[in-house]
Protein backbone atom coordinates (compact mmCIF):
# COMPACT_ATOMS: atom_id res chain seq x y z
CA UNK A 1 0.00 0.00 0.00
CA UNK A 2 1.62 3.01 -1.24
CA UNK A 3 1.76 6.25 1.63
CA UNK A 4 -0.67 8.43 -0.01
CA UNK A 5 -3.21 5.80 -0.57
CA UNK A 6 -2.73 4.73 3.50
CA UNK A 7 -3.01 8.60 4.33
CA UNK A 8 -6.26 8.82 2.59
CA UNK A 9 -7.70 5.60 4.32
CA UNK A 10 -6.72 7.06 7.80
CA UNK A 11 -8.11 10.37 6.63
CA UNK A 12 -11.55 8.52 5.46
CA UNK A 13 -11.68 6.86 8.77
CA UNK A 14 -11.14 9.95 10.57
CA UNK A 15 -13.91 12.20 8.76
CA UNK A 16 -15.95 9.05 9.49
CA UNK A 17 -15.86 8.56 13.39
CA UNK A 18 -16.20 12.49 13.52
CA UNK A 19 -19.45 12.11 11.34
CA UNK A 20 -20.34 9.16 13.81
CA UNK A 21 -19.49 11.09 16.51
CA UNK A 22 -21.48 14.04 15.65
CA UNK A 23 -24.90 12.06 14.62
CA UNK A 24 -24.85 10.50 18.24
CA UNK A 25 -28.69 11.90 19.47
CA UNK A 26 -27.83 10.46 22.88
CA UNK A 27 -25.41 12.51 23.64
CA UNK A 28 -27.86 15.80 23.26
CA UNK A 29 -31.18 14.14 24.17
CA UNK A 30 -29.54 13.56 28.00
CA UNK A 31 -29.55 17.40 28.39
CA UNK A 32 -33.14 19.09 28.57
CA UNK A 33 -33.85 22.32 27.00
CA UNK A 34 -34.53 25.50 29.26
CA UNK A 35 -38.07 24.73 27.99
CA UNK A 36 -38.09 21.42 29.08
CA UNK A 37 -36.44 22.07 32.69
CA UNK A 38 -38.82 24.98 33.39
CA UNK A 39 -41.77 22.20 32.44
CA UNK A 40 -40.07 19.90 34.46
CA UNK A 41 -39.47 21.60 37.62
CA UNK A 42 -42.76 23.25 37.82
CA UNK A 43 -45.02 20.38 36.47
CA UNK A 44 -44.06 17.49 38.32
CA UNK A 45 -46.50 14.44 37.81
CA UNK A 46 -48.27 16.54 35.50
CA UNK A 47 -44.66 17.40 33.57
CA UNK A 48 -45.66 14.99 30.87
CA UNK A 49 -49.07 16.60 29.69
CA UNK A 50 -47.58 20.17 30.51
CA UNK A 51 -44.87 19.21 27.40
CA UNK A 52 -47.40 18.24 25.23
CA UNK A 53 -49.88 21.04 25.70
CA UNK A 54 -46.26 23.13 25.32
CA UNK A 55 -45.24 21.43 22.31
CA UNK A 56 -48.86 22.53 20.83
CA UNK A 57 -48.96 25.62 21.97
CA UNK A 58 -45.30 27.19 21.05
CA UNK A 59 -43.68 24.15 19.18
CA UNK A 60 -41.64 24.30 23.35
CA UNK A 61 -40.03 27.71 21.93
CA UNK A 62 -40.10 30.20 24.94
CA UNK A 63 -39.96 33.29 22.67
CA UNK A 64 -43.15 32.63 20.69
CA UNK A 65 -45.67 35.65 20.46
CA UNK A 66 -49.44 35.02 18.82
CA UNK A 67 -50.06 37.14 15.08
CA UNK A 68 -51.70 39.34 16.92
CA UNK A 69 -49.32 39.72 20.27
CA UNK A 70 -51.58 38.48 22.56
CA UNK A 71 -50.03 35.37 23.44
CA UNK A 72 -46.65 35.08 24.92
CA UNK A 73 -43.92 32.27 25.58
CA UNK A 74 -43.91 28.50 25.78
CA UNK A 75 -47.82 28.14 27.04
CA UNK A 76 -49.28 31.40 25.31
CA UNK A 77 -49.90 33.04 28.14
CA UNK A 78 -52.99 35.62 27.35
CA UNK A 79 -51.81 39.26 27.76
CA UNK A 80 -55.11 39.39 30.06
CA UNK A 81 -53.37 37.62 32.77
CA UNK A 82 -50.50 40.49 32.99
CA UNK A 83 -51.73 41.36 36.78
CA UNK A 84 -51.93 37.48 37.70
CA UNK A 85 -48.57 37.04 36.68
CA UNK A 86 -46.98 39.80 38.25
CA UNK A 87 -48.93 38.67 41.69
CA UNK A 88 -48.10 34.88 41.18
CA UNK A 89 -44.31 35.10 39.41
CA UNK A 90 -43.45 37.60 41.59
CA UNK A 91 -41.87 38.81 38.04
CA UNK A 92 -42.65 41.63 35.57
CA UNK A 93 -44.83 41.04 32.64
CA UNK A 94 -41.35 41.54 30.73
CA UNK A 95 -40.30 38.81 32.24
CA UNK A 96 -43.09 36.22 30.23
CA UNK A 97 -40.78 34.80 27.79
CA UNK A 98 -38.53 33.51 30.58
CA UNK A 99 -39.56 29.62 30.43
CA UNK A 100 -39.25 29.47 34.12
CA UNK A 101 -41.86 32.14 34.80
CA UNK A 102 -43.83 30.96 32.00
CA UNK A 103 -44.20 27.80 33.14
CA UNK A 104 -44.82 28.78 37.04
CA UNK A 105 -47.51 30.71 35.98
CA UNK A 106 -48.97 28.19 33.82
CA UNK A 107 -49.11 25.60 36.49
CA UNK A 108 -51.00 27.83 38.40
CA UNK A 109 -53.22 28.58 36.25
CA UNK A 110 -53.63 24.98 35.53
CA UNK A 111 -54.56 24.60 39.54
CA UNK A 112 -56.47 27.45 39.12
CA UNK A 113 -58.99 26.15 36.60
CA UNK A 114 -58.69 22.51 37.57
CA UNK A 115 -57.07 20.91 34.82
CA UNK A 116 -56.40 22.37 31.32
CA UNK A 117 -59.50 23.63 29.92
CA UNK A 118 -57.67 27.96 29.85
CA UNK A 119 -55.62 26.42 26.33
CA UNK A 120 -56.58 25.53 22.98
CA UNK A 121 -54.27 22.46 23.03
CA UNK A 122 -56.17 20.89 25.77
CA UNK A 123 -56.05 17.98 23.82
CA UNK A 124 -52.66 17.38 23.50
CA UNK A 125 -52.34 16.78 27.10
Amino acid sequence: MTKRLRTALLGAVFVGALGLTACDTNAQADTPSAAQDAITQNFGAAADQAMGVAQCESGLDPNAVSRGGGNWGLFQINSVHRNSFEEVTGQPWSNVLDPYANAQFANWLYNQSGGWGPWACRWAA
